[in-house]
């Protein structure tokens, strides 16, 4: 009797911790990013890719958002979406590697092959980051962002291009639609850079490695 006992007791204590911990508040936040049609455009052509956070204020965060997400720890877990809206987790990264990982998908979506190491004999494309922030005002998640993207061949650039948003989405679940502003965002200002254009001016300079 004693021993069905304490099996019950251990039995009930697992149960207890796995709820514990499946209702715990996760330290990152969920994005989804959407990728375009694919296109075979820019097929075959080759680049290293750089992603600098050049932001002057550090955190992601801003004091009221913080006081909404006491939990968030500055990482993302990241969901690519296909075409047909099936996807896949890919992991959690922070800021720097989130961007890194969504534009080398962006890319190769475009036919675009991205160096795993830095060499010069490529083209580079730089990503500077200069704002990615959440705030929480009037009930509602507001995020901003931009970046710049630049092709450089050598070193030396060739075309550029600045990419900058803003979205706001009201409050009803909490986090969650922090998350899908968040991913919504990300989606809309990734797939906003023009590579093909990006080619097409750099061509056009002298000092473009045909």
């Amino acid at each position: 009797m004693k021993l069905r006992n304490r099996w019950t007791l251990t039995i009930t204590a697992l149960v207890l911790a796995f709820f514990t911990g499946a209702c715990a508040p996760k330290p990152f936040l969920k994005v989804q990013y959407q990728l375009p049609s694919p296109s075979s455009t820019l097929e075959g052509k080759k680049v290293t890719l750089a992603v600098s956070d050049l932001r002057a204020k550090k955190t992601l965060l801003s004091e009221n958002a913080r006081m909404s997400l006491k939990n968030f720890n500055g990482t993302f877990s990241l969901v690519v979406l296909r075409e047909d809206g099936s996807g896949n987790l890919i992991g959690v990264y922070d800021l720097v590697s989130l961007f890194t990982e969504v534009f080398q998908r962006r890319f190769k979506n475009e036919g675009i092959q991205v160096a795993a190491v830095a060499d010069n004999a490529m083209p580079e494309i730089k990503i500077e980051i200069s704002k990615f922030q959440l705030d929480f005002a009037k009930q509602k998640w507001i995020v901003s962002m931009n970046y710049r993207a630049s092709l450089l061949d050598k070193g030396t650039p060739l075309s550029k291009e600045s990419v900058s948003g803003e979205a706001e989405r009201l409050k009803v679940m909490g986090k969650s639609d922090a998350e899908k502003i968040l991913g919504e965002l990300l989606t809309d200002m990734v797939n906003k850079l023009n590579l093909l254009n990006l080619f097409q001016e750099a061509r056009q300079s002298s000092l473009y490695r045909k």
